[in-house]
């Protein structure tokens, strides 16, 4: 009897001391580890966006701001009827089946489910939920961004991603900017995976505000002008710029291909490029007031002097034509750019010379990026001067073997239009003064975005790169081009418009100049003799019978400035 006592007492002891030991082991060797473990059962973080900064036109028109949206998530672990959530999800968020099923297993205390979702379905999600005792979906503040116009100017102000970083655009270039700083956020759960405790432990800061130079009004009439152009045409795209010669601020940045910001998902690649920045072009004719100017600067061309407009110029073995294989006979160089004699204007730029001429233009900012504050910008093409073949002087002089983007060439013209003095073209009229763009052009250590300059509304004060005297006597050749010349499709009575037709041949890589494919375009301003507006536009592909910039383009011009003027109420 005594024995089997002790064999009990020792076997209870061993009992006790293995539950001592383990309790010593659990308390004390593993508490840290089981304490971290609880900590991670009952409590969670999460992080939060800031409030995105507003971006507004000129003149305080919002045109993307966040707005209130919550966030979905489950605690997989914690979660009840996992069959029921599956079926709410599905019919609540829209989510496919499958995908709903494959959140909800996870092997996750938090796992995100949607992505700021109107307050109205979440609210909507979250009743049918406790309606059927279902626990473990988490709903937390969120924001979403939104734009009030859709697809107005969407090419320029780009959108956001599902983490509210910039994908496009201005949303993408200032990033930085705009975003402020995130919040965190902790949360403490029960057993039952109940919420009991939510609480902000990070303070967020709202992103700054942003305003652009561009006018909702005028960005309405550019794209609807536009659009309507390239159906009219059958062009391939088409490109509409509205600027101010005097500051260069960039009134207006349309194109017929745009997006729905509030579903850019939709939206196809094409649609989302900013073609006035991306896309380059053969200006052709346009570019022949560059030339004139180039002339004028170095006297080699008076103004009352004629010269040669034969149909035909050979160069090299290399016949260029008039427009038509048109003869014009004796003309003078007004007569030169109003009709956009090809052969007459080689004639002027082989007695400017090749280093002369490309000095010119590279002075005037041709193969050089603008840098206005948009992403992806290309500094088109100006061969180097000792790259020339015999036949670039006559191919340059009337804006063939270059490229230019749309910015660019409205920006040159707009030198001319303020008397010779070069502006930056502008797409932000204010910011914070510790900017930081996020573009792939301003990349590398050291490097920054090049200065502002003017102030909004304040006028050029750019390095002249032209005589007033010069620019003055091209804007009378210019106007005459609408009053008699190419351009008499953009008259309107009343109205002086300095302006220049323009239409290229397009090249296609392996083939050449391709005959039925070109670049139609129309440059000018007005009133010529104190410019407020000037309006570019582009035509690429026109594919009916009218093709040239003058049958084309320059109605599209008149529609615009027609619109400009009883906007404005400009007098004649």
């Amino acid at each position: 009897m005594n024995r089997r006592l002790t064999v009990v007492f020792v076997c209870l002891m061993g009992f006790f001391a293995l539950v001592a030991g383990r309790l010593v082991q659990l308390q004390v060797v593993e508490a840290d580890q089981w304490r971290e473990l609880a900590r991670r059962f009952q409590e969670g973080t999460v992080t939060i966006p800031a409030l995105r900064g507003r971006i507004y036109d000129r003149n305080g028109v919002l045109l993307a701001e966040d707005v209130r949206a919550i966030s979905v998530a489950v605690d997989n672990y914690n979660m009840t009827r996992p069959d029921l959530l599956e079926g709410l999800l599905v019919t609540h968020l829209n989510i496919p089946r499958a995908t709903a099923r494959e959140k909800l297993y996870r092997p996750s205390y938090f796992t995100w489910i949607a992505r700021a979702i109107s307050p109205e379905q979440a609210e909507a999600l979250e009743r049918a939920a406790r309606q059927a005792g279902a626990r473990g979906l988490i709903f937390l503040e969120d924001r979403a961004r939104q734009y009030p116009h859709g697809d107005l100017a969407s090419n320029v102000i780009g959108f956001t991603g599902i983490d509210g970083h910039g994908l496009e655009g201005i949303e993408l270039l200032f990033d930085q900017e705009l975003q402020g700083t995130e919040s965190v956020w902790s949360f403490v759960r029960m057993a039952d995976g109940t919420q009991i405790e939510r609480r902000q432990v990070q303070a967020g800061r709202p992103g700054r505000d942003l305003t652009l130079t561009i006018d909702s009004r005028i960005q309405h009439i550019a794209e609807q002008a536009i659009t309507h152009g390239v159906r009219r045409y059958k062009a391939k795209a088409g490109i509409a710029l509205v600027l101010d010669p005097w500051t260069g601020e960039v009134l207006a940045m349309a194109q017929d291909k745009r997006y729905d910001l509030n579903n850019f998902q939709s939206s196809r690649p094409e649609q989302r490029q900013n073609l006035a920045v991306v896309y380059p072009f053969e200006p052709g004719s346009s570019f022949k007031i560059f030339t004139m100017l180039a002339a004028l600067e170095h006297s080699v061309v008076a103004l009352d002097e004629r010269l040669s407009g034969s149909a035909t110029y050979q160069i090299a073995h290399h016949t260029f034509r008039n427009a038509d294989g048109r003869e014009y006979g004796m003309v003078t160089p007004k007569d030169v750019i109003k009709n956009s004699i090809n052969t007459a204007m080689i004639r002027i730029a082989q007695r400017l010379g090749e280093e002369r001429l490309y000095g010119a233009l590279k002075k005037y900012g041709f193969g050089q990026k603008t840098g206005i504050e948009l992403p992806g910008e290309v500094s088109g093409y100006l061969p180097p001067v000792q790259a020339w073949s015999a036949l670039e002087i006559g191919s340059i002089a009337i804006g063939q073997s270059v490229s230019v983007t749309a910015i660019q060439l409205a920006s040159r013209v707009a030198m001319i239009a303020n008397g010779g003095r070069v502006v930056r073209p502008r797409i932000v009229a204010s910011h914070s003064a510790d900017l930081t763009p996020l573009s792939p052009s301003f990349k590398g250590k050291g490097s920054s975005p090049p200065p502002l300059g003017e102030g909004p509304g304040e006028r050029s004060q750019g390095e002249r790169v032209a005589s007033e005297t010069s620019c003055r006597q091209l804007t009378e050749m210019m106007i005459e081009t609408v009053r008699s010349g190419t351009g008499v499709l953009a008259q309107i009575e009343g109205y002086a418009i300095a302006a220049k037709t323009g239409t290229a041949q397009k090249a296609v890589p392996g083939q050449g100049y391709v005959k039925g494919k070109y670049v139609a375009s129309f440059e000018g301003f007005f009133p010529a003799e104190a410019p407020k507006y000037l309006i570019l536009i582009v035509l690429d592909e026109p594919g009916g019978r009218e093709y040239y910039g003058s049958e084309t383009a320059a109605p599209i011009f008149r529609e615009i400035a027609q619109q400009l003027i009883a906007l404005d109420r400009i007098r004649p």
